[in-house]
């Protein structure tokens, strides 16, 4: 028979309850009765069971993750930096997709929240300040992860969207290019909005005026992205350079200008948001916006952390670089 806490109290010479206290780190136990305890364990091989042991403490060792998509690399570069920092911590991150709606955010984080998670991390599928958001808030630390969500006064992490954005259209700007489409999702979440800022805050700076049939938005997968870009790229006057807001929109693009019979660069320059593995691989290799998205994860996991031990005072709104990854997508015109 399995070895129980009852066993490991009567060989420590304590009682249940002390000898569950012990174990699960909780309330007041003298160190002298602690080691007892814990020696015993060992000794009768006790495995804890993490659910008891959860429900007496209140206290599961469990973050909750809710991503956008969990098929885009992106996310799964975030969560592992997540990963790295809370198995280190003696945390577990338990993680949910969202599918980018607004829905299955709700479903996700009452699913994790009914697990008792300690905390939550997520990256929302709106701007605005969702009921479950408000709730899940107000119950546990919750952190925003790559988006924010401008009246919801909780912790974020994110990158320089807009920065990056402009550095990419002025590295476009740069080679002689004033005709610049733009591909992107809609920006009613922030990473699309300031991305789209930074777009135009870079063709106002060259005293370009903005186009806006050259701006063409699609929803959040490489199939939708597919037909924003066929749009902007079969106008009379298509652009002769285009900047692409995130990975799966540069990979609908691609798929696009293969459609069309477009080369880059020789009749398209291209500049991606993200720099994952595939972008070095393709031919040309993609010049891109590289943001840290490992280190995202760890920022995020270390203010849970933060938010755990007690730490207080106002949200922290920590944002990382990014930078400009220059390869062979880009070519300069007359």
């Amino acid at each position: 028979m399995a070895v129980t806490i009852r066993d490991v109290g009567a060989r420590a010479g304590v009682s249940q309850a002390t000898a569950a206290r012990a174990l699960g780190g909780y309330g007041h136990v003298s160190a002298a009765v602690h080691t007892r305890v814990k020696q015993a364990a060992v000794e009768l091989g006790y495995v804890p069971n993490s659910v008891a042991r959860a429900l007496a403490s209140g206290i599961t060792h469990a973050v909750g993750l809710v991503v956008g998509d969990i098929e885009n690399p992106f996310f799964s570069a975030v969560a592992r930096g997540m990963s790295n920092v809370l198995d280190d911590n003696g945390h577990t991150l338990l993680l949910a997709n969202s599918d980018e709606d607004l829905d299955r955010e709700r479903v996700a984080i009452e699913a994790l929240r009914a697990r008792q998670v300690d905390s939550l991390v997520v990256v929302p599928s709106s701007a605005s300040a969702s009921p479950h958001l408000r709730a899940a808030a107000a119950d546990a630390p919750l952190v925003l992860l790559d988006r924010t969500i401008p009246r919801l006064a909780v912790d974020s992490v994110t990158v320089d969207n807009k920065g990056g954005a402009r550095r990419a259209v002025e590295h476009l700007i740069e080679h002689g290019h004033r005709r610049i489409g733009l591909v992107s999702d809609e920006p009613d979440i922030s990473t699309s909005a300031e991305r789209l800022a930074g777009y135009r805050a870079a063709l106002l700076g060259a005293g370009i005026a903005v186009d806006e049939h050259l701006i063409s938005l699609g929803g959040p997968t490489p199939e939708e992205g597919y037909r924003a870009a066929r749009r902007v790229l079969e106008a009379p006057d298509r652009p002769t350079a285009l900047f692409t807001a995130n990975n799966f929109m540069t990979l609908g693009a691609m798929r696009a200008m293969r459609d069309l019979d477009l080369k880059v660069p020789r009749d398209l320059s291209l500049v991606g948001f993200d720099d994952l593995e595939w972008t070095t691989l393709v031919d040309p290799p993609l010049t891109v916006v590289a943001q840290p998205a490992t280190e995202l994860g760890e920022a995020a996991a270390r203010r849970v952390l933060a938010r755990l031990a007690g730490a207080d005072g106002r949200p922290r709104r920590v944002r990382l670089e990014t930078k400009l990854i220059i390869r062979a997508s880009c070519a300069s015109i007359a």
